[in-house]
């Protein structure tokens, strides 16, 4: 075992503010009952409450039946005798089976399984539990790791170098928990370039470009954010500027067939990049803080001096042999870092983390006057749509409504003049010659079919319970459809490496290679059918949600299933337990997932599914319908059966914005419920968001933002409210 993790574990048990359920479950999976056992004792103990007693008596029944199977007599007596016989036993506790266990003269009386399969018990008692932790009171608000305004490196820097101005609130426990927040961001972020982001010392200029050159221009911008932003002075703007050029470069280098073009837009790339360079070394606001700040080598010896006398006494105490000598009381005070610490400020409010100074007002939308709003033309004539999205550039908007019919919108058709009206291209319904109509099979057999699709390049790929057809998007010809459902697709999505990911409704998942046309593989691990997939490319991982209340996570190495949690044990909230995903999405990153239920949404971290933050809605706006990130991932978009849009902080998941439902649907004496059934985020324009109604409209609009708005490329004109009907 690594040191910081030992570190982790000791801290976890000796603090007892954060019960580690991820490792507890893992522990019991691999058989280490002893250290199971060992991690539970140092939270609760059988005698504290009923819960407590049946979790113990759950470990020593599992071990004591796999040491029987293993015909290990020995062991299962002591087990029976040492073990289980130290469980107190009260009339109503219900252990009718452990008070007969141990009344027996002759374990051997007692019928056990025989050829257990482990790894399926052991996944079950994980499951028990974890329903058995969130309802005991000892443990149940020590499930979650408590999150904090800062990240915790840099608020580690503050707690052992403060201010005089400190709070109130209680030192050691902060400490404890920013010391575990460390060492959990340590597994998956670069605490380098955070820090480096939020000290503002240094600006990294090579690790930009990297960034840059990568492709990865939301996290360029992100990191440049930090610094400095577009109204600051003209190097910034001009800077945001061209990494907005780099963005449009990039999803035009994704269509460019001939290699000249391609070559072209590398070299437009590359001239890009080296402008941003130049800018940042005359910008005053990052000039002096392109060199890193040097050091006189004495000062630095004294201070890793320092820091090793520190440690030290914790890391001899390891050595020998991990014994169980290491405290938290142990830990020696750092006196020479001049007063006394005081604590980190880390209560949110609406305007999430930063903001500490102001009591936010929620910003409230109820007239289309008070943002940007725009009706698209002939929409789908009362047919609810099921299916929403944007193109990759942000040229189009895509909708597929309940008939298994599409619409597509387009900023760029040359059919009509009004689009270059006002200098502000205005969205155009799409009709290609020939006026042919791009329509799913729909099985008469099928009530309520599930509708699907996913866009590659200029071909869609759709179906609504019936065939997968795939559409040229140019010419509305469909060139080709496959599969035969029953089973019929519930979800897919495309892959790296020409894969299409395929769920189905009798929970299973097709691995489809488009170039071989062959099925790579079928994954099995869901009881019903797949309501959502979402791929990670940072960790190389597809995840899957289905109508049992199951997440999975399967590896794209060889298509194994690495995890599965029932949303039962991950959500903490009881009676949200029957509940299955409606949304999962990844954020821009590729490191957060957005899980989404119709009472409770909850973001957890990739790919052991450790939960960062959830958040249960008030109960008159619930059922959710939709929720998406923005494709800048600071907020997510909401859609309520009330009616209502809120834009959420993805951090602290605090309501910023609240978008009524008159914004789109004026008040009418139709008794026809009108609300979001499905969201698109623009993919360059965080702010710009197209929302699928239930009575077959499509509302483009811009709600803006408290924290600052930003509009994408293809902002909306200011006098935007309808367009056609």
């Amino acid at each position: 075992m690594h040191f910081h993790l030992f570190l982790l574990l000791r801290l976890e048990q000796e603090s007892r503010i954060f019960f580690n359920f991820h490792y507890f479950s893992e522990v019991i999976s691999s058989g280490n009952w002893e250290e199971a056992e060992k991690y539970l004792s140092a939270f609760t103990s059988p005698n504290e409450n009923t819960h407590s007693r049946k979790m113990f008596y759950e470990l020593y029944k599992w071990k004591y039946y796999e040491a029987s199977d293993r015909s290990d007599g020995s062991e299962s007596v002591n087990i029976l005798w040492k073990d289980l016989r130290r469980i107190p036993v009260f009339p109503d506790d219900g252990f009718d089976d452990l008070v007969e266990m141990i009344a027996l003269e002759d374990i051997r009386v007692k019928e056990q399984p025989c050829c257990m399969d482990k790894a399926s018990t052991r996944n079950k008692l994980c499951g028990d539990m974890k329903i058995l932790a969130h309802s005991n009171p000892c443990l149940r608000n020590k499930l979650v790791l408590p999150y904090l305004n800062k990240s915790a490196l840099l608020s580690l820097i503050f707690l052992l170098c403060p201010n005089r101005n400190g709070g109130k609130r209680n030192l050691k426990e902060d400490l404890i928990c920013l010391i575990l927040q460390f060492l959990y961001e340590e597994k998956f972020k670069n605490a380098l370039h955070k820090l480096e982001e939020e000290t503002k010392v240094f600006f990294n200029m090579n690790y930009l470009v990297e960034l840059m050159i990568l492709g990865q221009l939301g996290k360029a911008e992100e990191y440049l954010m930090a610094f400095t932003d577009p109204d600051q002075n003209k190097h910034s703007k001009a800077m945001f500027l061209e990494i907005q050029k780099l963005k449009y470069l990039e999803s035009k280098k994704r269509e460019d067939n001939e290699p000249s073009e391609y070559l072209d837009t590398m070299v437009l790339s590359a001239q890009l990049r080296t402008s941003v360079a130049l800018l940042a070394k005359k910008n005053p606001a990052l000039r002096d803080k392109l060199r890193f700040p040097r050091m006189d080598k004495s000062r630095l010896l004294t201070l890793m001096k320092q820091i090793m006398d520190w440690w030290v006494p914790c890391i001899k105490v390891f050595t020998r042999e991990c014994n169980n000598t290491i405290s938290l009381e142990n830990v020696p005070v750092v006196s020479y870092l001049c007063e006394p610490p005081s604590p980190v400020n880390n209560t949110f409010n609406e305007m999430g983390p930063g903001n500490e100074g102001v009591d936010h007002e929620l910003k409230e939308i109820n007239d289309p006057s008070q943002c940007k709003s725009l009706l698209l033309p002939d929409c789908c004539s009362g047919k609810r749509i099921t299916r929403l999205t944007y193109s990759p550039s942000g040229d189009y908007i895509l909708a597929l409504a309940e008939d298994g019919s599409h619409r597509l919108w387009t900023w760029w058709s040359s059919q009509s003049e009004s689009c270059k009206a006002n200098g502000h291209p205005e969205p155009c319904l799409y009709q290609p010659p020939g006026r042919k109509t791009m329509k799913n099979e729909i099985p008469t057999s099928v009530q309520n079919p599930v509708s699907c699709f996913a866009i590659k390049g200029s071909y869609l790929f759709s179906a609504s319970g019936g065939r997968i057809s795939v559409f040229d998007l140019k010419s509305f010809e469909r060139v080709s459809i496959f599969g035969s459902p029953p089973p019929a697709a519930t979800y897919f999505i495309f892959i790296p490496e020409d894969i299409l990911a395929i769920g189905l409704d009798d929970g299973s998942i097709l691995i489809h290679c488009l170039s071989s046309q062959k099925v790579k593989a079928k994954l099995e691990g869901h009881e019903q059918r797949i309501t959502c997939l979402a791929f990670s490319l940072c960790f190389n991982v597809l995840i899957s949600s289905g109508a049992d209340g199951q997440l999975c996570v399967w590896s794209r190495k060889d298509w194994t299933k690495l995890r599965s949690d029932f949303l039962s044990g991950l959500c903490s909230q009881h009676h949200h337990l029957h509940d299955s995903a409606i949304v999962i999405q990844f954020d821009p990153y590729q490191i957060h997932i957005l899980v989404v239920l119709e009472r409770w949404i909850g973001i957890y971290e990739a790919p052991f599914l450790d939960c960062l933050v959830q958040w249960v809605p008030k109960k008159s706006d619930t059922p959710i319908c939709t929720a998406m990130y923005s494709s800048d991932g600071d907020v997510i978009y909401v859609g309520f059966r009330s009616g209502c849009i809120k834009v959420v902080d993805s951090k602290t998941l605090q309501t910023i914005t609240r978008v009524n439902p008159t914004v789109y649907s004026p008040p009418s004496n139709s008794r026809f419920e009108v609300y979001p059934v499905v969201v698109a985020g623009h993919p360059s324009g965080p702010n710009q968001i197209a929302v699928g109604l239930s009575n077959g409209c499509v509302h483009v609009i811009e709600p803006g933002r408290s924290r600052g708005e930003r509009f994408g490329e293809r902002s909306l004109p200011e006098d935007s409210q309808t367009l056609g009907g």
